[in-house]
């Protein structure tokens, strides 16, 4: 048996499960990203700017990027010596996003404060 043949539940239901919904929620972050950049465009306030980027990488991209990893790891396109440096990137990524929306609302409360 391999790392990540059936004994690591690889073809299991509850792992497509966990897959379908890992899925699911890089979808649904897109759409929220999609939302806030069109609040943008609406408003075009330099803090909508910085908040629509932050959900951007923290809804979509961190989580589609954990799904791409975990196939590339999964399927051996990636040597799993790679899933710390995948880890990394993913949290890496959901930093910036969560620091663009500090600085958002750093803006707005400078603003009206």
């Amino acid at each position: 048996m391999t790392a990540l043949g059936p004994a690591a539940g690889l073809g299991s239901p509850l792992a497509l499960l966990a897959g379908a919904a890992a899925t699911l929620s890089a979808l649904v972050g897109l759409y929220i990203g999609y939302q806030a950049y069109r609040g943008l465009r609406r408003n075009e306030e330099r803090s909508m700017r910085w908040l629509s980027v932050g959900m951007i990488l923290i809804f979509g991209v961190t989580y589609s990027l954990a799904v791409a990893g975990q196939g590339l790891l999964a399927f051996r396109v990636l040597p799993i010596r790679f899933q710390a440096a995948v880890r990394l990137v993913v949290r890496l990524v959901q930093l910036g996003g969560l620091a663009c929306i500090a600085y958002s609302l750093r803006i707005a409360t400078g603003r009206s404060g």
